[in-house]
């Protein structure tokens, strides 16, 4: 899809949460070198859809974007709890393992018994480019697991057992041909305009491919 002569190619436009198979949640997001004002409302607006869906966490590709970036409060208020940025964030040192049941704001009724690391440690980035370091256990761990997964192009359901992967697989063939009928309806855009927006967006604010290595 080309860009109108006149548009700011840093734009990012209005964002909405998208849902199984979105080509966002299937690729691999990109550090961000760049934070503006664009990607500052963006954040501002992630905050109220989780809100809204009453999640406790939520990452960028969740929501067509592609920067490795995620969202939490544990406690899904924005009148309760912390609210928390992670920027660029590297998981390292997990620690035990627990069994705990997920959901997805992205994959809506289908929750399952995932088994991660218990403890394990966050280095990432804040919106004012202060670095943490947090050594993480429990609840909050977990969905720190979930989004780090999202930001690598991986859903829960690609953790189940092989048991579990087979029941999750009826849901999400249904989420696909919900989504395909919508694209051939022309309610979403093509898989291809979506890719052409996100290579748009990753050249905005991120680093060059070759500068990744």
């Amino acid at each position: 899809m080309d860009i109108p002569a006149n548009a700011d190619p840093a734009a990012i436009g209005p964002i909405e949460l998208v849902e199984y198979p979105h080509p966002a949640l299937l690729r691999r997001t990109s550090p961000l070198v760049r934070v503006d004002d664009a990607l500052c409302d963006a954040v501002e607006r992630m905050f109220e859809i989780m809100y809204e869906s009453v999640g406790v966490g939520l990452a960028a590709n969740q929501v067509g974007l592609p920067y490795r970036l995620f969202i939490v409060n544990t406690e899904a208020s924005p009148d309760a709890g912390e609210e928390m940025v992670f920027i660029n964030p590297v998981l390292s040192r997990p620690r035990g393992n627990a069994v705990q049941e997920e959901g997805c704001l992205s994959l809506p009724g289908l929750r399952m018994d995932v088994r991660r690391p218990e403890k394990v440690i966050l280095d990432a980035w804040t919106m004012e480019g202060e670095q943490v370091r947090l050594d993480l256990e429990g609840f909050l761990s977990r969905v720190v697991q979930h989004e780090c997964d999202h930001l690598d192009g991986r859903l829960f359901t690609d953790r189940l057992p092989d048991a579990a992967a087979i029941e999750a697989r009826r849901s999400l063939d249904t989420m696909r041909e919900l989504f395909l009928g919508k694209q051939s309806r022309g309610e979403l855009p093509s898989d291809a305009e979506i890719h052409a927006r996100l290579t748009r967006l990753e050249a905005e604010r991120c680093a060059p491919v070759a500068e990744r290595r």
